[in-house]
C-alpha cells in the first residue's frame, strides 16, 4: 500500500535520534557527539540527523531540554513526598540517588549545564534546570530557604560526583541542614 503524500515514513525517527544522543552522552560524553555517531547509534542515515536538527548544537540543546523534562517529572513526583520537616533528609536521598543509580544522566546534565558558561542558550537551560528543584522546594519552605537549599544541593551533588565512594544519605543530609545555632 502506498503511503499518503506528505506523511513521514518513520514518525519516531526524531525521537530515536534524540534518545541515541542522550545514550551516547551517557556512555561516552560530549566529545563523542557527532551527526555520524548519533546516526549510527540511532540506526538512521546521517542525513536524517541534519534533517531533524540543523546542527550538533541544536541536537545538544534538544537533548538538554529532554533531560530537563525528565528531571521536572521526577522532581514533581518527589515533591509530593516531601514535607517541611523531612525536607533535608528527602533532599539528601534525592542527591544520593542522582549520584549513584542516576549517575549517568546526572553527569550528562552537568556536561550540558556547563556549556552555559560560554553559550547563552545553554545558560538559559541551565537556569531552568536549577529552577525546577527550587520550585519544588518552594512548595515546602520559604522562598529564601528554597533558593539556599537548591543552590546547596546543586553544589553538593556536583562535588559528590567526584568522590569515591559517594557520600551516603546521612552525610548529605548533615551537609544540607542548617548549622546548629551556638548555644
Amino acid at each position: 500500500m502506498a503511503r499518503t503524500k506528505n506523511t513521514p515514513n518513520d514518525p519516531d525517527r526524531r525521537a530515536r535520534i534524540l534518545a541515541a544522543t542522550v545514550g551516547l552522552l551517557q556512555d561516552e560524553g560530549l566529545s563523542a557527539i557527532s551527526a555520524r555517531a548519533v546516526a549510527t547509534r540511532a540506526g538512521v542515515p546521517v542525513g536524517s540527523v541534519s534533517y531533524h536538527f540543523d546542527s550538533v548544537r541544536a541536537l545538544l540543546l534538544e537533548a538538554a531540554r529532554s533531560i530537563i523534562e525528565l528531571r521536572e517529572a521526577s522532581l514533581t513526583s518527589w515533591g509530593q513526598t516531601v514535607t517541611a520537616p523531612t525536607i533535608h533528609e528527602r533532599l539528601a536521598e534525592l542527591v544520593h540517588t542522582q549520584i549513584t543509580t542516576g549517575r549517568a544522566i546526572t553527569v550528562v546534565a552537568y556536561e550540558l549545564y556547563l556549556l552555559g558558561l560560554r553559550d547563552g542558550d545553554f545558560r538559559a537551560l541551565g537556569n531552568e534546570a536549577t529552577n525546577v528543584l527550587y520550585r519544588q522546594l518552594a512548595c515546602h519552605v520559604p522562598e529564601a530557604d528554597a533558593h539556599h537549599l537548591a543552590t546547596l544541593a546543586d553544589g553538593l551533588q556536583l562535588h559528590s560526583l567526584f568522590r569515591t565512594p559517594a557520600p551516603g544519605p546521612e552525610e548529605l543530609a548533615a551537609a544540607l541542614r542548617p548549622p546548629a545555632s551556638p548555644g
